[in-house]
């Protein structure tokens, strides 16, 4: 199976896994979006298991920098995002606090996600340079 055999299978598998997901929801029926969910992940990995795909360095090294790129963008945005929400919802600034109580949660949640985002860096980043022969073993 080569690539383009691969992604055809994948859209017609994500088109039939979301038209199953939104009727389940409409259903009310949460246990099999969710089992749906991870049904067409599992089949979706076996298939690539199946396709040769081969990588190069260059599409290698694009993935490294868009993703460093990415966190270098997204980590930032969404903890200043989340200190401003809180600063605002803090009562000292208009919009008061009880008129947009709900602000106050998703401050909450964008910090706890700054936070899990910045440690996962880390721990990747530790076990990484590890494992890449990377430390301190003078």
């Amino acid at each position: 199976m080569n690539i383009k055999k691969y992604r055809q299978i994948r859209v017609v598998t994500t088109f039939f896994i979301g038209f199953l997901v939104s009727m389940a929801v409409m259903q009310n029926s949460y246990t099999l979006a969710i089992i749906g969910v991870l049904t067409g992940m599992l089949f979706l990995t076996l298939v690539r298991s199946k396709a040769k795909i081969v990588i190069d360095e260059r599409e290698r090294t694009i993935r490294e920098k868009a993703a460093q790129m990415t966190y270098a963008i997204f980590a930032p945005t969404i903890g200043l995002g989340s200190f401003l929400i809180l600063m605002f919802t803090s009562g000292k600034f208009p919009p008061a606090k009880g008129e947009f109580y709900y602000l106050e949660s998703l401050g909450m949640v964008f910090a706890y996600l700054t936070l899990f985002l910045i440690s996962l860096y880390a721990i990747s980043y530790f076990f990484l340079n590890r494992k890449y022969g990377g430390g301190n073993e003078e």
